[in-house]
């Protein structure tokens, strides 16, 4: 069996009359969790490990710490953040002055444009940074949870999932090509229309939905963001069952989840 796939996703909040909205975004009907409507977010590539000098608030060794990882936390938040600019044009980052990057990073170009030459791969994520002398604010992403795929399924993703808020003086848009339609929503209000059959959420999406829906503010919220890691966060892989032609996903410390699982 092949190793799941290293993969970060990004939970984008914004506040709206006194309490929390979340972008998601719907998958297009051939990808992986087709149709889902789902965080912002992706597979590592070589190019984030190409880019930790470029990143601010957190040095090699605490990202690591973080993560629980003996190497390679950086890669994470750079995915995390090289994902949520391609799949939604919002650039999590500050300019030599240390600054919110907005719309325009420079005269002869916008972030709509510069996102479109990340994806068609006219431009590297390390000369985005780099050309514009811009920093990756990871310190601003705080990191809340990680999943892995069930055993039983044959695409496996190892997923860090992270919060942060959205910059000001940039939209989130779906890019079209990964995400084809994207919506604005409460917690408790994603979770509902996922229970009527409006949308579908991935399992792990449904679970931060739930623990973000449980808190009653959006500071208490944000609090639980920032601190979460010190708990410190574990890895949790559901065990898939089948009940009457349906699954169920099972977790671990619940009643009859295996302990080879």
């Amino acid at each position: 069996m092949e190793p799941a796939k290293a993969s970060s996703a990004v939970i984008l909040i914004r506040d709206k009359d006194g309490d929390t909205e979340i972008f998601m975004g719907q998958r297009h009907e051939r990808a992986t969790f087709a149709s889902t409507f789902v965080f912002p977010g992706g597979l590592l590539n070589p190019e984030d490990t190409s880019v930790h000098h470029h990143c601010s608030g957190l040095n090699y060794s605490e990202a690591n710490e973080r993560l629980s990882l003996a190497s390679g936390g950086l890669d994470y938040y750079s995915a995390a953040l090289r994902e949520l600019f391609e799949e939604t044009g919002v650039l999590l980052a500050t300019d030599s002055d240390g600054a919110w990057v907005t719309e325009k990073l420079g005269r002869r170009t916008s972030l709509a444009e510069t996102q479109q030459n990340l994806i068609a791969g006219n431009l590297a994520w390390s000369e985005l940074l780099s050309g514009w002398g811009i920093k990756l604010a990871i310190d601003r992403l705080h990191y809340v949870g990680h999943w892995e795929t069930p055993l039983a399924l044959k695409d496996r993703f190892s997923t860090r999932f992270f919060l942060t808020d959205l910059p000001s003086g940039q939209k989130p848009e779906h890019d079209g090509e990964e995400l084809i339609d994207s919506r604005w929503l409460k917690p408790a209000e994603a979770l509902e229309l996922h229970k009527s059959g409006e949308i579908d959420l991935p399992f792990p999406h449904m679970k931060h939905l739930e623990t973000l829906a449980s808190l009653s503010t959006p500071d208490a919220q944000r609090d639980w963001a920032r601190n979460r890691w010190q708990e410190p966060v574990t890895k949790i892989r559901p065990w898939l069952i089948k009940e009457n032609d349906e699954r169920r996903f099972l977790l671990p410390g619940e009643p009859d989840y295996p302990d080879h699982a």
